[in-house]
């Protein structure tokens, strides 16, 4: 009830007008990606969600995104985000 709480008076309100959604076109997205090698559906979502968006995933975890053509920045090695 505690974690409820706090997510529901303090994370959703400060956030809430940068999170984007998972819609029929994330979702659609998301399932391509997992033909013909399934994936982590965490991973998929993420991906799918910046490339319907037209952007970049920043995350130490490269190697999982690759596969899935998004272009990805490790804020941790200060190289150039890939395309």
């Amino acid at each position: 009830a505690h974690l409820r709480a706090w997510l529901e008076e303090q994370v959703l309100p400060a956030f809430s007008e940068r999170m984007l959604p998972v819609n029929v076109a994330v979702a659609r997205r998301c399932a391509r990606l997992h033909v013909p090698d399934p994936r982590s559906e965490r991973d998929a979502l993420i991906a799918a969600t910046a490339l319907t968006h037209g952007l970049i995933v920043v995350t130490r975890n490269i190697a999982d995104f690759q596969p899935t053509g998004v272009g990805t920045f490790d804020p941790w090695t200060f190289e150039v985000p890939s395309a």
